[in-house]
């Protein structure tokens, strides 16, 4: 006998299989895509504190760095005013929050210090500005 195609019981059987597959797999594809929002907001944080101490010691300008929701500012000081000069997105998945908005100067330094805390569920990150202009990193995701 030469049969063509699938009957209806291989395939119910084929979508029970597919099923049971995606829900045991589903779990840890939510962790994987959580930590990969988290390490995005990481980056683009450190890149962009980085960027601000570079562009104040090229400019001979002061420069801020500031965290709004979602993103990080960083502003110039145009005589008296911030003026905004580029900007970072952080995501929207990423609890942000910094205790101050630190300044690099022309030579390098940062003030005041500066901790910002990223915070995804039961997860913390806290990049550190020292008053030198390092930027360090501490977590425990």
């Amino acid at each position: 006998m030469n049969r063509k195609g699938l009957t209806i019981v291989e395939l119910l059987v084929a979508v029970v299989l597919f099923a049971v597959m995606l829900t045991v797999a589903l779990p840890g594809l939510a962790s994987f895509v959580s930590r990969l929002e988290v390490h995005a907001a990481l980056r683009a944080l450190t890149s962009g504190l980085s960027s601000a101490r570079y562009q104040a010691i090229r400019d001979n300008l002061a420069v801020r760095a500031e965290v709004v929701p979602g993103r990080l500012l960083l502003s110039q000081d145009r005589g008296g005013s911030w003026q905004v000069i580029r900007s970072f997105e952080l995501g929207a998945k990423v609890a942000v929050q910094a205790n101050s908005r630190p300044v690099f100067s022309p030579l390098g330094g940062a003030s005041p210090l500066c901790t910002i805390t990223l915070r995804q569920r039961q997860r913390v990150w806290r990049v550190v500005v020292s008053m030198y202009g390092r930027i360090k990193i501490y977590g425990n995701g």
